[in-house]
Formats: C-alpha cells, sequence, structure tokens
C-alpha cells in the first residue's frame, strides 16, 4: 500500500542495543525513501533514554514505545488480546497497511500478534551468530519468564520457523547451521557500517554516544551478561571473570566494553582497567573516538562476530576453558 507521499510504509521491531543499530542500518540501507515506524519496548528507555531523537535526527518517522511491562505472564490468549490491544492503541496505521514488516527480537510477544493477524513478517536473529543456538536462547528466556519461552518456542520465534516468516535475515558467516535457501538474507552490520559515508555514520555513533570516547591500552575485553541470562549466578559470574584475569588477560593493559544489561561492577575484577560502562553497541567500537586497542577478547559473546576487520579477535569458549582446556584465540 502507497500513501500520499509516494513512498512505502515499514514497520520495524528492536529489543537490544545490537537489534536497534541493525535496523536503524538496514533502513538506510534497504529503505531510505520508505516512510518507516520503529516500535520499542518500554524497557529500553533506561538505557537509552534519548529515544526520541531517533525521530528528530531521521532515523525513523515514529518511534513507539510497546509496553511490555505491562503484558501479564498468563495464558497465551490474554497476552495476545493485550499486545493487538496496545499495538492498534499506538500505532498510527493497521498493521496491514504496512508493505513490510521486520522484527528483531522476534520472540517477545509482538511477533503474537503478526501471527494471530496473519501478517507476514521478516525475521531479524537475535544476534550476529544466534540463530544457530536457539536452545541457549530459550535457556537464557526460560530462566526468568517460563511463560513466555514456551511461546516463543511454540511458535518457532528462536529460529523463524513459522509459516508467516517470510524471510530470515542473519550474519550467514556466523552460523553453524545450513542458511543457504532463498528464504536466508545476509546482513552484515559491520560491513554495512563501513558502507556509510562518514557523516552518516557520526551520525548513527552520535545517537549512542554524545561525546567521543578514547579507549587506552592493548586490549578489549567484552563482557557478558551470564548471570541475567540465567547461565549462572552473579557471584559465579564474578568468579569466571577473576580467574580470566589471573590467567588469560594476565598482565594485559585492558580496556572494559561492558555490555549494555551487564550489572556486575568490573571494577573490582580489573582494578587497573579502563572500564566503558556507557551503553552502545560493541560493533561500534572502532568509530566512537579514539581506539589505541588493536586485540579483543570475547567470552562466548556474539559482540565479536561484527568486529572482524577491526581487532585481533580472541573468542574464549568458557566451559572448556572452566574445565582446564585451551582457549580458542
Amino acid at each position: 500500500m502507497r500513501y500520499k507521499w509516494g513512498h512505502k510504509l515499514v514497520l520495524y521491531h528492536a529489543v537490544s542495543s545490537y537489534q536497534l543499530l541493525e535496523v536503524m542500518l538496514h533502513r538506510m540501507q534497504v529503505h531510505p525513501e520508505d516512510r518507516a515506524i520503529l516500535l520499542l519496548p518500554d524497557f529500553i528507555v533506561e538505557k537509552y533514554p534519548q529515544y526520541k531523537k531517533l525521530r528528530t535526527m531521521g532515523f525513523f518517522h515514529r518511534v513507539y514505545l510497546l509496553p511490555y511491562l505491562h503484558i501479564p505472564h498468563g495464558q497465551e490468549t490474554e497476552i495476545v488480546q493485550a499486545i493487538t490491544r496496545h499495538c492498534r492503541r499506538i500505532l498510527p496505521y493497521p498493521l496491514p497497511a504496512f508493505s513490510r514488516v521486520y522484527v528483531a527480537g522476534a520472540h517477545f510477544y509482538f511477533s503474537l500478534c503478526l501471527i494471530y493477524s496473519r501478517i507476514p513478517f521478516t525475521f531479524f536473529e537475535d544476534g550476529a551468530g544466534m540463530l544457530s543456538q536457539p536452545e541457549r536462547l530459550h535457556r537464557a528466556l526460560s530462566a526468568g519468564f517460563p511463560v513466555h519461552a514456551a511461546l516463543a518456542q511454540k511458535y518457532g520465534l528462536y529460529t523463524g520457523e513459522n509459516p508467516w516468516v517470510q524471510n530470515i535475515i542473519c550474519l550467514k558467516r556466523a552460523q553453524t547451521v545450513d542458511v543457504s535457501g532463498p528464504k536466508y538474507v545476509d546482513f552484515s552490520v559491520e560491513a554495512a557500517l563501513r558502507a556509510l559515508s562518514p557523516q552518516a555514520r557520526r551520525q548513527v555513533v552520535h545517537f549512542f554516544l554524545p561525546k567521543p570516547l578514547e579507549i587506552r591500552g592493548q586490549a578489549i575485553l567484552l563482557t557478558q551478561q551470564f548471570a541475567r541470562l540465567g547461565r549462572m549466578t552473579l557471584a559465579q559470574q564474578r568468579q569466571l571473570y577473576r580467574r580470566l584475569g589471573e590467567t588469560v588477560l594476565q598482565g594485559i593493559p585492558l580496556a572494559v566494553k561492558v555490555h549494555p544489561d551487564d550489572t556486575l561492577d568490573y571494577g573490582e575484577i580489573f582494578p587497573a582497567a579502563q572500564l566503558i560502562t556507557v551503553p552502545f553497541p560493541a560493533e561500534l567500537l572502532p568509530y566512537v573516538g579514539k581506539c589505541q586497542p588493536t586485540h579483543l577478547y570475547a567470552l562466548d559473546s556474539a559482540g565479536c562476530e561484527n568486529l572482524g576487520s577491526h581487532f585481533i579477535l580472541h573468542k574464549i569458549h568458557w566451559p572448556a576453558w572452566l574445565e582446564g582446556g585451551d582457549y580458542h584465540g
């Protein structure tokens, strides 16, 4: 459907920092002339209170918050009725009016609204390489929201295996499953950022970081929020990173890029390191200002998958490492 301004109407949904960056770049690359509306979860305001700038800076025509915090995790029919009611109240157009609907964070309840309304949509994988790890995503969600997790699994919202999913957008080279079919669309945040003009790239960075950063040291450590994902307790996560500092990272001048959802105090674990706690996607590290480190370490993190052309990557697979095995550098 086309409107009087002569451009298509497209809808995006995103949940995490990575997904927000991803849909910004996708919109700029694929739908630069179309009227684009973005749906974000209400809890994202804690990380990005400046979310309204996504409209004033021209990334999207409208930005709306879905009240996920106010949807009770009850019966399926109640959840679907609630999310459908909120969508009808918030969106200025009915769902069938959008020529394309793109859903990052597809395991969230908005996808149920689309499925029940029989609206085809394009599925973004949860994070780089996560399409190949649905059990990890399910386990993390089950730890805190078992009803939510069960519905996401029932409707194939970890893998895109739902009949209303038209296409699956993923970083193909990060997958361990077959993504060669016509349904799969390759999308690299790293390549999309590199393809932008310097001015456009500065605009993207400026939304997340109004002031440039100077990152010092020899290496950057990307942390992962294992406790919040339900994979271990906070005390176990603290011990895990403490051991990492005493072994693999011992003696390395370090900058610690704390995951936007990570609550652990890394100043206690790495007292000599530069701590980067301002929330922004790790994929922007090469563009945030002066970045001195040339090495990047990640403990079971998808954040490094889009940084291979900028850093020497050291991917540490923690289960084998904890048992005394070597890490994969």
